[in-house]
């Protein structure tokens, strides 16, 4: 037995379903690689944001070399800026929408 009562069984940790989770993970990384930037123009530097659904990840460069992340990562930039937060959020917010589309497509299937 475990001396904190907080900690059960039934907790988010234990319920949560590591292959919708693995899921979610892999599509918040590829949207970051694969969905381009369009550059925020700041007094003198440029700032490309990546990340779906909300942005976590910044770049910041003095001339525009390209929208796209693996281009901008690799080419040398002016700075870059990760919020593991926001990535964290990025995951949930990904988690909870595929377990919403498949509950939807049993209940569906489940009809007919």
């Amino acid at each position: 037995m475990r001396p904190n009562k907080l900690w059960k069984e039934g907790d988010f940790l234990h319920r949560l379903n590591k292959f919708y989770f693995n899921v979610s993970i892999i599509i918040a990384v590829i949207t970051t690689v694969l969905v381009p930037s369009n550059p925020e123009q700041g007094n003198i530097l440029l700032k490309y944001k990546y990340g779906f659904p909300l942005n976590y990840i910044t770049i910041i460069q003095r001339k525009p070399i390209s929208k796209w992340f693996g281009t901008n990562f690799f080419a040398g930039n002016m700075g870059l800026a990760i919020n593991p937060l926001t990535f964290l959020i990025n995951i949930l917010v990904l988690y909870f929408v595929i377990l919403y589309l498949v509950k939807m497509f049993l209940r569906h299937s489940s009809k007919n």
